[in-house]
């Protein structure tokens, strides 16, 4: 009798043992699964904003290429109505009035590349391996590759281009013409930027068209959709309004001198009283 209570004690102890253990284990199977769902589902988040914060970034910088675009077409038309007419017909004009119109004609904008988001991306070698798709890295890549250069090919382009019209413009006594508009457009390089406006057009549209067709392909591979990319870029560019006014630069620059910061100075105004006293004639 007394070995089998105690045989019944023992089996009732290692029970107990044994539902601890299992209770532990699969206490402690859960916390991992949770914990890991947790961390799966927080990365896919994150990749999600990667890819949204990077595909903004071409969109903002093609829709930034668009607004250019639009007012070189409008400068195209102008170039091609200018060419098309003598220079001794548009002497004709009031100086101001050709003058307007010839500058209006060879004016260019600067592309604004922000490099923000290409930064944040490419220097940071967990986004990478979280994002886990080699095709949106490498179409990202692309597309930055292909955004320095049209910056670079551009904007070097425009800052010729001013450089030119500034010397003309900042010594128009050395051209011939009636006027300002009239040198310009006498001078060959001039009427040869007039010509090339039509190809840059063109060529920046199709740089557009391109980055656009990339962007799409990046939003299948990743499952984003076109609404989706609006969205963010929407609350990204939302403005944040505040009960405070903007600061306004001039009021920085009113600073009162104190008389206790001035008295600081004395010790060297001292010094350079003596000096003058040694140095200089007594009158």
């Amino acid at each position: 009798l007394w070995n089998k209570e105690h045989f019944s004690k023992r089996i009732g102890f290692w029970k107990q043992i044994m539902m601890i253990v299992i209770g532990a284990t699969i206490s402690l199977v859960i916390t991992i699964l949770g914990g890991k769902l947790l961390e799966n589902r927080q990365r896919a988040k994150d990749r999600r904003l990667s890819a949204l914060m990077v595909m903004g970034n071409i969109e903002d910088f093609t829709q930034g290429i668009s607004q250019i675009v639009s007012r070189q077409m409008r400068c195209d038309s102008l170039c091609t109505w200018l060419s098309s007419v003598s220079v001794e017909e548009l002497e004709l004009l009031p100086d101001t009035v050709l003058n307007n119109y010839v500058l209006d004609a060879l004016s260019l904008s600067f592309i604004v590349f922000d490099k923000t988001a290409e930064s944040i991306f490419s220097n940071n070698i967990e986004t990478w391996k979280n994002m886990g798709n080699f095709q949106f890295i490498n179409n990202v890549g692309d597309c930055f590759s292909r955004m320095h250069g049209i910056e670079e090919y551009w904007n070097g382009m425009v800052k010729e281009n001013e450089e030119l019209t500034n010397q003309i413009v900042q010594h128009a006594e050395q051209y011939i013409g009636t006027s300002t508009g009239a040198k310009l457009i006498r001078e060959t390089s001039i009427r040869k930027i007039m010509q090339q406006k039509h190809n840059w057009v063109c060529w920046l549209r199709y740089q557009i068209a391109y980055l656009q067709y990339v962007n799409k392909q990046n939003m299948s591979v990743i499952g984003i959709s076109e609404q989706e990319l609006k969205d963010f870029m929407k609350s990204y560019h939302q403005e944040i309004v505040i009960d405070e006014p903007l600061p306004d630069d001039n009021d920085f620059y009113i600073l009162q001198l104190l008389p206790e910061h001035l008295n600081t100075l004395d010790f060297l105004k001292n010094q350079l009283d003596s000096i003058k006293t040694i140095t200089l004639p007594n009158p």
